[in-house]
């Protein structure tokens, strides 16, 4: 997109004005125009050591000209809210530091099957009516599919704290996720679209601001409340003419309690993840022993460098520990192999081992072997100043 119709677009102050409502309190993530080795656009969620936080408009602005070099074109938001963001090890502190968390259903799908992503989105919203949570309720369109989320302060700070943020917020996103997976694929059959509803109430995972554009369409993020649906089509989403629901915060405050508290009790918590953050897919068992333990040697001496790592993404690392260490191979080496940055790298590593490991269902000494090793590469990691530093240091520990 030509530089001036992205600071057309960013310095409208309506954008500035919901983009910055949406982020203040979150750690934000930055999609630009520059692009990785691999072809990604680059995505920015450190400047200067620090991870990145927009808690004002004076502060939107000091972002857009710090990576003014780099074009940001998409700004987005952690579903947790935190009470300080200073340092790296406050971002990544999950357990004690995050305040409040935005309930969020994934709706993946495509531009030319809007209509069935609306009637998914229906689904979703008629389960939570259901269980007592409207008033909370909005929506987004990115330009591909949509986000149905419940405003943070329907849940009270003191229900995460004593019960677990990530464990009420996973449960109660995976609730609704299984109950409408029979209908979605019904919706697919109907009209031949490939939707899936997904939850990603992961840590660290984003979401795009209201009124941010899209990494790669010309489209601009809106918010609608649930009355919107029936009114909407993809034009809302229109570069230059948007339409767009500020009522997005208007929330009930204490609303979900009921939902959360049914939930935890329904799924369990945020131990069950594994298989089961996809309709398509079957939810993990309640219970299971862990069909694999690790054998022989776990450190850094034993870590292989692999030229066609897998996926970051998505991964599935439940009741078999040694795929954690492909894991946590296949991250430094896409690092190595220049395909993702250094913060990237350290940002996975770090969250694996402080949050991902403690809920995959392994013994607890093989817990404790996987968390040293994966402690090991971070320090490792950092202490390298160029991934051929990192490449030579593994090399040289063979």
């Amino acid at each position: 997109m030509p530089q001036p119709l992205l600071a057309q677009h960013y310095g409208n102050a309506q954008v500035v004005r919901e983009i910055v409502e949406f982020l203040r309190g979150r750690w934000v993530a930055v999609h630009c125009e520059r692009r990785m080795r691999d072809g990604r656009p680059l995505l920015v969620r450190y400047l200067a050591e620090k991870p990145l936080a927009v808690n004002s408009e004076a502060g939107f602005a000091s972002l857009l000209k710090r990576l003014r070099h780099l074009g940001p074109r998409a700004f987005y938001g952690t579903a947790s809210l935190y009470k300080r963001l200073e340092t790296r090890e406050d971002a990544l502190n999950y357990s004690g530091n995050v305040v409040l968390r935005t309930l969020t259903w994934d709706i993946d799908s495509t531009p030319e099957h809007w209509r069935a992503t609306l009637e998914v989105a229906r689904l979703i919203v008629g389960e939570l009516e259901r269980e007592g949570v409207s008033r909370s309720v909005w929506l987004k369109w990115s330009g591909r599919g949509m986000h149905v989320h419940v405003h943070e302060k329907a849940l009270p700070e003191d229900l995460l704290a004593k019960r677990g943020a990530l464990d009420v917020t996973w449960s109660a996103v995976q609730m609704i996720v299984e109950r409408v997976k029979g209908r979605v694929q019904e919706v697919n059959l109907e009209y031949g679209s490939r939707i899936k509803v997904e939850n990603l109430m992961d840590p660290q995972r984003v979401f795009t601001a209201p009124l941010s554009l899209h990494r790669e369409l010309d489209a601009v993020c809106v918010a609608l409340k649930p009355d919107d649906l029936d009114e909407f089509d993809p034009s809302w989403a229109k570069l230059g003419s948007f339409r767009h629901n500020p009522d997005w915060r208007v929330y009930e405050e204490g609303e979900a309690i009921e939902l959360a508290e049914k939930a935890l009790r329904e799924i369990g918590g945020y131990l069950r993840k594994g298989e089961a953050s996809r309709v398509s897919v079957a939810p993990a068992p309640r219970a299971a022993a862990p069909v694999a333990r690790l054998e022989g040697e776990v450190s850094l001496s034993s870590l292989r460098i692999r030229e066609n790592p897998g996926p970051l993404y998505r991964r599935k690392l439940l009741y078999d520990p040694r795929r954690a260490v492909e894991y946590l191979e296949d991250i430094l080496s896409h690092y190595i192999l220049g395909n993702i940055e250094k913060r990237e790298a350290e940002s996975l590593i770090s969250s694996t081992m402080n949050v991902t490991l403690l809920t995959q269902g392994y013994t607890a000494e093989d817990t404790e072997r996987l968390r040293r090793l994966y402690a090991a590469a971070l320090e490792a990691l950092r202490s390298a100043s160029e991934p051929d530093d990192l490449r030579r240091l593994l090399e040289r520990l063979k």
